[in-house]
């Protein structure tokens, strides 16, 4: 026998007897599964998992299980049949696994946790923090400057990148596996834009459960200061509200129940800083509009609370 074949026999042996992919009362045992065929010598109510890497970590409904072998698998002997949630956690930022619902029968079979590989995205802007969004709207991330990548999976997107204030970004972006992938970005200030909506325009504090307030919607482009008004026909100021608001929609909800019926004028000022924007929107308040909603859910309610304190009450009797 040859050197070359000495050393690979070794090997080999090597092999077989570091294999340990079953924690089934300490025993050793080698595990060699081919295709979705579960091995022979696995006990009842057994699952091997397959990841393909060594010495990978597995959870098991958010419990340590143990991590694979040599050959990248992990058998796990259950007590009795029920469903799981698996996954395994690599400690390479470049590979992710996504949890796995299998259920676990007499028979024992093969779970494989496919890995998908990832990718660093990189963004070097003018404006910080970056928000990474899908085309869905699904979040990808947040990234507070060009030290700290965000992980995307390996893969083609249509990302949309926003600062607020500033108008979003739409880029294809190729994400490769391994790699750092660096995008530039030049954010535009958006220009400054407010609305104001009454909502509903028509309500009736009255206590009836219907209408009883209205919502004051503030609609911005920045992030501005200001006041909301509401003033009486002869331009008292009725309520007044010192307002911060975002990008986006703000709202305020008004009673009203200070206020006598008639119409009312909403009075939006903000500023950004360097511009200040006005808005007016008209209220009318109509307390004669009583609906009885509150009487007929307090009736309903009254009728189930009675009809389960009856079926309790005989319940008892016939025990």
């Amino acid at each position: 026998m040859n050197k070359n074949k000495c050393i690979f026999l070794i090997f080999t042996l090597t092999l077989v007897f570091l294999a340990v992919p079953v924690f089934a009362e300490g025993s050793f045992q080698l595990i060699i599964s081919i295709g979705n065929m579960p091995p022979s010598n696995l006990p009842d109510y057994s699952v091997l998992f397959y990841v393909g890497q060594p010495g990978v970590p597995i959870f098991i409904d958010g419990r340590y299980a143990g991590e694979t072998d040599i050959f990248g698998q992990l058998a796990v002997t259950f007590s009795e049949e029920g469903q799981h949630i698996a996954w395994a956690k690599s400690f390479e930022w470049y590979t992710s696994y996504e949890q796995a619902v299998f259920f676990v029968d007499k028979s024992p079979k093969v779970i494989y946790l496919t890995p998908t590989l990832q990718g660093k995205l990189t963004i070097f802007s003018n404006k910080y923090p970056v928000f990474v969004y899908l085309k869905n709207g699904m979040l990808l991330g947040k990234v507070e400057n060009d030290s700290e990548p965000l992980i995307v999976p390996q893969g083609n997107y249509d990302l949309i990148f926003s600062v607020p204030g500033y108008n979003d970004i739409t880029k294809s972006v190729s994400i490769l596996a391994k790699k750092e992938n660096p995008i530039w970005l030049d954010f535009v200030e958006s220009l400054f834009r407010i609305e104001l909506k009454v909502v509903p325009d028509v309500f009736s504090p009255n206590g009836d459960w219907s209408d009883d307030e209205t919502t004051l919607k503030i609609y911005s482009s920045k992030e501005a200061t200001g006041t909301i008004q509401i003033k009486d026909f002869s331009g008292k100021i009725l309520y007044e509200k010192n307002i911060y608001v975002k990008p986006g929609l703000t709202e305020i909800v008004w009673s009203g129940s200070e206020v006598k019926d008639g119409a009312y004028t909403v009075c939006l000022l903000l500023s950004d800083g360097k511009e200040t924007m006005s808005k007016e929107a008209r209220v009318i308040v109509d307390t004669s509009r009583y609906t009885y909603k509150k009487e007929l859910v307090l009736g309903i309610s009254a009728v189930f609370l009675a009809l389960f304190g009856f079926l309790i009450y005989q319940a008892i009797l016939d025990n």
